[in-house]
């Protein structure tokens, strides 16, 4: 919430004065931040299916262990059987050799007990995990399925709905949100916008980052702004207040980000891979509260 007030405190001083190499610096360790957020973001999301897959692991070694050990107890199940038949016909069988062979039985009974318990614990985790990332990927599902609906009407006119990472991504080209090195938002992008404000407070547990992305094209504009870094943050700002404006999101679910020229979807040699780049992204990921608490158990 700190550096949402603090790129706004940066966009409103930027319409009364230029802005200097300070504000500019000041401007692009924030962006660094957010740059470092998403990339903590993505190595949990990368722990997190580590650590179901050493569980997967874990479980398959497990039974394997549990199944050597129900063949070693039958085996000397067996010998016991076996010497207890020689016993009823041999007087002189060993009762030393009975007592061991009754203790390796009971060791064996006692280890295959212990790794069956520790493999139910492992199987009981394994449920519930998968219990709950099949949670996760139908609420993630759902939402692609109301976005998309809510926003058809403005399908092919620059606006795109994609499931990707575990999020789902809401892309909308320049074309659609404003003219060429402006940020003023266009009737069109407003309209779009107001759906997706619509399914935003339908979903609370949702969180919400808006992403402004430029072309390598230099910004030639005048004024507050400065570069392609300045633009895109601009954007991503205007976006993130007019989702807001008359309604009950709660801004402590958005992040506002500009990510500049730096994050390509194509190739900038090229005007169609110029245009592509030019997109504004709102980016939306379901918490994952329940997984991380079983993790962490």
């Amino acid at each position: 919430m700190k550096k949402i007030g603090f790129l706004i405190l940066v966009g409103l001083l930027a319409f009364t004065s230029c802005v200097t190499s300070k504000k500019y610096k000041a401007l692009e360790s924030s962006h660094n931040k957010l740059r470092n957020n998403y990339a903590n973001l993505e190595v949990k999301s990368k722990e997190q299916a580590g650590k179901l897959a050493q569980l997967t692991d874990d479980i398959a070694k497990l039974n394997k262990e549990a199944d050597a050990l129900k063949e070693q107890n039958r085996v000397l199940k067996k010998q016991y059987e076996d010497l207890q038949t020689v016993q009823a016909n041999l007087s002189n069988t060993s009762q030393k050799e009975m007592q061991e062979l009754l203790r390796k039985i009971q060791q064996s009974e006692e280890s295959l007990q212990q790794k069956e318990d520790e493999l139910r614990e492992k199987n009981k985790k394994y449920m519930e995990m998968q219990e709950a990332m099949e949670k996760q990927a139908a609420a993630l599902a759902l939402l692609k399925k109301k976005v998309t609906d809510a926003l058809v009407g403005f399908e092919g006119k620059g606006l795109s709905v994609i499931q990707k990472n575990g999020k789902v991504y809401v892309s909308v080209d320049e074309k659609l949100l404003f003219k060429s090195g402006k940020w003023d938002i266009e009737k069109p992008g407003l309209e779009a916008l107001a759906e997706v404000s619509k399914i935003l407070e339908q979903n609370p547990d949702i969180n919400i980052v808006v992403e402004g992305h430029t072309d390598n094209v230099k910004y030639t504009g005048t004024g507050a702004l400065v570069d392609n870094w300045d633009l895109s943050v601009k954007r991503a700002t205007t976006v993130v207040r007019t989702l807001l404006k008359n309604t009950t999101i709660d801004p402590k679910r958005i992040t506002a980000a500009g990510r500049g020229e730096f994050i390509p979807l194509d190739t900038n040699e090229t005007n169609e891979g110029k245009q592509k780049n030019r997109r504004t992204e709102i980016i939306l990921t379901p918490k994952f509260d329940e997984l991380l608490d079983i993790l962490n158990q």
